[in-house]
C-alpha cells in the first residue's frame, strides 16, 4: 500500500532545507560580494542542504521502517539503506573535497595580481593534500582494524523430543556473553572515521555551545542595550573611531613585519587583531542599534530571552538523556515523548525531534565562535548579518558537515527506541559503534561531551566577560 505520509515527507523536507539554506546565505552574505561569487555560495548552500537534510532523514527513515504489528508495514516501502549511502557519501565529498577546494581557491585571491590560474592551482594542491591524508589514514586503519566486534547473548539448550504445541515444551534461559568479529565494508569504515573526526569537533565545540549559548542569551537580556541620545552616541562613536585608527596602525605595522614568510608568532598576532576587530565591530553595531532603534524592538529583546530559556531547557534534557538512557538505561525518557507524539500525529514527532537535533548543530556553531574568540590559535569565521564573506560560509559549512556525522550518530544512539528497525540504526548502533579501535572512542565520546559542557558552564559562570584591552594603548610587541 502506498504510504502518503512518506510522499509528503520526501517533498516537503527538501523544500524546507533549500529554503533555510537560501535564507541563510542571503541573510548573512556580505553586501560587498552580494552580486559576485555565486558558485562558492551555491556550494555552501548545497552543503547546508545536505547537512540539514541528513538530520531530517532520520524521522523519514522512522516513518519507512517496518513494523510487523501494523498492517501494510511488514516491510520497507523504499530502499533507505541506499538512500543513506548516497547522502553520506555526498556529505563526505563536500566536506573533504569540494568545500576545501573552493575555500582555498577563494583565499588565494590576490587583488594586486588577480589570476584565476594561480587560485586554481593553489586550491587543487591544498585539496589534494587534504584528500591524500584522509585516504592514507582511512586506508591504514581499515587494513589493520577494519572489523567490528559485536557482542551478543548465546543461548544453549538440550533438544526436546516433543511436538511444538506440547505443554511439555520448555525454553532455556541459559546464556553466555559472546563476541562475533565481522569484516566491514569500506563504506561503513569511512562513515566510522568521519564520526570519529566529527566527534572531536562536536564534543569540543558542541559541548561548549550547548550551555554557553543559552546562558549568554539570558545574560544578554539582563545587560541589554538601552536607548541613548545624540550626544552620548557622538561621544561613544568618537571613542570607537580612535580605537579603529589605533588598530589600523597596528595592522600596518604587522604587515610591514610580516613581509615574506609569516611566522607562528605573527599568525597569533593576526588572530588577536582579528578578534579585537570583531569585538570593535560588534560594539559599533550595538551602539548604532541603541541610537537608531531606541534599544530595539521588544519582540526581539524578549524573544531572545524566551529563546535562551528554551535552549537552556533543551540542553538540560539532553544531559538527562545521556545519564538516564544512554548510560544507565533506566528509562527511555525522550524516546517516550517522541514515540507518543509520533503516534498521535507524525508531524509533532518530527518537530520535537528537529528541535533536539538542530539545537546540537546550532550549539556547534556557537561553540566554535566562542572558543575561537577566547583561544588565540583558532582562526574565527563568525557569521554576521550582511557581513559574512564566502570563506566564512565555506569554513562553517565544512565544519557543519563533519560534525553532522557525530550529530546523526548521537541522536540515533540517544533515540534507539524511536529509531528502532531503521537503516541508520543498523549502521550506527550495530557496526560503527562496535568498530575495533575507533568504536571505543565513539562510545565514550558522549561523556567527553558532558565533561566539556561542565567545563563550559564553569567557564561561563566564572568568567562571564573578558576585559578588553584598549587598542589605543596596545603595542605590537605586547601581542604574544
Amino acid at each position: 500500500m502506498l504510504n502518503w505520509w512518506l510522499i509528503v515527507l520526501i517533498v516537503v523536507m527538501p523544500l524546507i532545507c533549500i529554503g533555510l539554506a537560501v535564507y541563510t546565505i542571503v541573510y548573512f552574505q556580505s553586501e560587498e560580494d552580494s552580486k559576485v561569487d555565486y558558485v562558492p555560495k551555491a556550494v555552501a548552500g548545497l552543503g547546508l542542504v545536505l547537512a540539514l537534510g541528513s538530520i531530517l532523514l532520520v524521522p523519514y527513515d522512522v516513518a519507512n521502517s517496518p513494523d510487523p504489528t501494523v498492517a501494510h508495514k511488514f516491510n520497507q516501502s523504499l530502499n533507505t539503506q541506499l538512500m543513506w549511502q548516497i547522502v553520506l557519501w555526498m556529505m563526505a565529498a563536500m566536506a573533504v573535497v569540494v568545500c576545501p577546494f573552493f575555500l582555498f581557491f577563494y583565499e588565494a585571491y590576490d587583488p594586486d595580481k588577480p589570476r584565476v590560474s594561480t587560485q586554481f592551482v593553489h586550491g587543487v594542491i591544498s585539496t589534494v593534500v587534504i584528500v591524500a591524508l584522509f585516504i592514507l589514514i582511512v586506508s591504514l586503519c581499515y587494513y589493520f582494524k577494519g572489523v567490528a566486534d559485536i557482542n551478543f547473548q548465546a543461548y544453549r539448550g538440550d533438544p526436546q523430543m516433543v511436538l511444538p504445541d506440547s505443554s511439555a515444551l520448555t525454553y532455556t534461559v541459559n546464556s553466555i556473553k559472546s563476541t562475533v568479529t565481522i569484516s566491514v565494508s569500506i563504506y561503513t569504515y569511512c562513515i566510522g572515521m568521519l564520526c570519529f573526526f566529527g566527534w572531536i569537533f562536536f564534543f569540543f565545540y558542541g559541548g561548549t555551545g550547548i550551555v554557553a549559548y543559552p546562558i549568554n542569551l539570558i545574560r544578554g537580556f539582563k545587560s541589554r542595550t538601552k536607548a541613548i541620545g545624540a550626544s552620548r552616541f557622538a561621544e561613544e562613536m568618537a571613542i570607537i573611531l580612535a580605537k579603529a585608527d589605533a588598530m589600523l596602525e597596528l595592522c600596518k605595522e604587522l604587515q610591514r613585519e610580516s613581509r615574506g614568510t609569516i611566522s607562528r608568532s605573527a599568525k597569533n598576532k593576526i588572530n588577536i587583531l582579528r578578534n579585537e576587530v570583531y569585538f570593535l565591530e560588534a560594539q559599533q553595531a550595538q551602539l548604532i542599534w541603541a541610537y537608531t532603534k531606541a534599544g530595539g524592538s521588544p519582540f526581539i529583546v524578549y524573544g531572545k530571552l524566551v529563546l535562551g530559556m528554551v535552549c537552556l531547557v533543551t540542553a538540560i534534557l539532553w544531559c538527562l538523556q545521556i545519564f538516564i538512557y544512554n548510560t544507565f538505561d533506566a528509562d527511555p525518557f525522550l524516546n517516550t515523548l517522541l514515540l507518543r507524539l509520533n503516534d498521535a500525529f507524525a508531524l509533532c514527532g518530527i518537530c520535537a525531534y528537529g528541535i533536539f537535533a538542530f539545537y546540537l548543530t546550532w550549539s556547534t556553531f556557537q561553540g566554535q565562535i566562542a572558543l575561537g574568540l577566547r583561544l588565540l590559535f583558532f582562526q574565527i569565521h563568525p557569521m554576521k548579518k550582511h557581513d559574512t564573506l564566502v570563506n566564512a560560509f565555506l569554513f562553517n559549512v565544512s565544519l557543519l558537515l563533519i560534525t553532522t556525522y557525530a550529530v546523526i550518530f548521537f541522536v540515533v544512539e540517544s533515540f534507539r527506541d524511536y529509531a528502532a528497525m531503521t537503516s541508520i540504526n543498523g549502521l550506527m548502533n550495530v557496526f560503527v559503534i562496535h568498530l575495533r579501535g575507533i568504536g571505543v572512542f565513539i562510545r565514550w565520546a558522549q561523556f567527553l561531551f558532558l565533561g566539556m559542557s561542565l567545563l563550559a558552564l564553569i567557564w561561563v559562570v566564572a568568567c562571564p566577560k573578558r576585559k578588553r584591552r584598549d587598542p589605543t594603548k596596545i603595542r605590537l610587541d605586547d601581542l604574544k
